[in-house]
């Protein structure tokens, strides 16, 4: 065992930032602040949010209202490889930029690669659990070799080895963060994480020696996160939670005790692994099982997952009812005139100013709770 430091490391409610002077009034944020932002290097967004490959959050509803308000959403992979084409499809057909986040490490993923560049993909994201593994790293450097110019991104790590071997390898962005995310049960069921910032901070210093950008990903619960993150050397933050219970979001709005509630789950859950697995199916074994559901009265028991079929399920995640939010447009608007009031306040009219200007304090417990409305 190595213990690396013995001060303790921070997130996003440990710091505070200090406001600075500043030459443009409250009325004038609008005008004077630049929100734009580079995630890759052939990626400009207009706002620094992009949206999570959950599969509760983004498919192409989801991606399409995202990138209308300048953002990029991430089709998620818990479908059939023919679905999630059409999804990206769908958003390509809005002359908008979409990501798609592939999880097979293997000569069918990279046909699936090849084909959602067919279909204008933006961006190809590896999505693993943890990317700084030989059998990830090895992937990514296949596929770096076999499309030289796609926009490459990979998920997720921590560290700064993490990031190094990454770099080293030819991606153009990194996904930042274990276990911050709202749906995501990682750091108790496996003890393994690190609090956001620090990790932000510490990947940052080495993605900067290699021009390659880093999206905070999970942990953003207020729109005075994303300044945070900013700061502490994201490009940009995404977003899952937040986005949960929106219209766009994927399934049906539910009715109970009088209030609107939409299901969602995580990555790491076994709706999503079932989820997956239905996509697979055939037609003809999807409508066997509509009937036996129908019969039985049942939503997708483990006895419709055969032992030749059904991968093990460990879940890192949870899942369930989140209140219905109206359309994700109210959501992002917070976000974004948050962040723009963040940087009236410290007198920055862009982003990299932002990040330059900004004075970082540690903050007490009892700064928490002084935080907080109390009526």
């Amino acid at each position: 065992m190595k213990i690396l430091s013995t001060v303790p490391e921070i997130t996003f409610d440990d710091v505070l930032l200090l406001p600075e002077i500043s030459d443009f009034t409250i009325d004038e944020e609008v005008e004077n602040t630049s929100l734009r932002t580079k995630i890759s290097r052939n990626i400009t967004l207009d706002i620094p949010i992009v949206s999570s490959p959950m599969p509760g959050v983004t498919e192409s509803e989801m991606a399409i209202a995202i990138a209308k308000q300048g953002g990029i959403g991430f089709i998620h992979h818990f479908q059939s490889l023919d679905r999630q084409l059409k999804e990206v499809s769908k958003v390509k057909k809005e002359k908008l930029k979409v990501a798609a986040t592939v999880n097979e490490i293997s000569t069918e993923g990279l046909v699936h690669i090849e084909n959602l560049i067919k279909i204008g993909a933006d961006m190809i994201s590896i999505d693993t659990e943890h990317a700084f593994n030989i059998p990830t790293l090895k992937f990514i450097k296949k596929v770096r070799k076999r499309f030289p110019n796609i926009d490459l991104n990979a998920a997720v790590v921590v560290t700064k080895e993490g990031v190094e071997a990454l770099c080293n390898i030819g991606v153009d962005s990194i996904r930042i963060g274990i276990g911050p995310g709202s749906h995501c049960t990682t750091r108790i069921v496996t003890g393994v994480g690190r609090p956001q910032l620090s990790a932000i901070h510490e990947c940052f210093q080495e993605a900067k020696k290699h021009g390659v950008y880093l999206i905070s990903e999970g942990g953003i619960r207020y729109s005075g996160d994303i300044p945070k993150a900013l700061v502490f050397g994201a490009s940009a933050v995404m977003i899952g939670g937040l986005f949960a219970g929106t219209d766009e979001s994927p399934g049906e709005l539910i009715t109970k005790n009088d209030r609107k509630y939409k299901y969602s789950w995580g990555m790491c859950t076994d709706t999503a692994s079932k989820q997956n697995y239905y996509h697979n199916l055939s037609k003809k074994q999807k409508i066997l099982l509509k009937i036996k559901k129908f019969l039985k009265n049942i939503t997708m028991p483990q006895t419709d997952l055969s032992e030749n079929t059904q991968k093990k399920i460990f879940e890192e995640g949870v899942e369930g009812l989140v209140p219905y939010k109206g359309s994700v447009k109210n959501v992002l608007n917070e976000l974004i005139n948050g962040t723009r009031r963040s940087m009236w306040y410290l007198g920055a009219n862009n982003i990299n100013e932002l990040r330059r200007k900004a004075r970082v304090t540690i903050i007490s417990p009892n700064t928490i709770y002084e935080n907080n409305p109390r009526i």
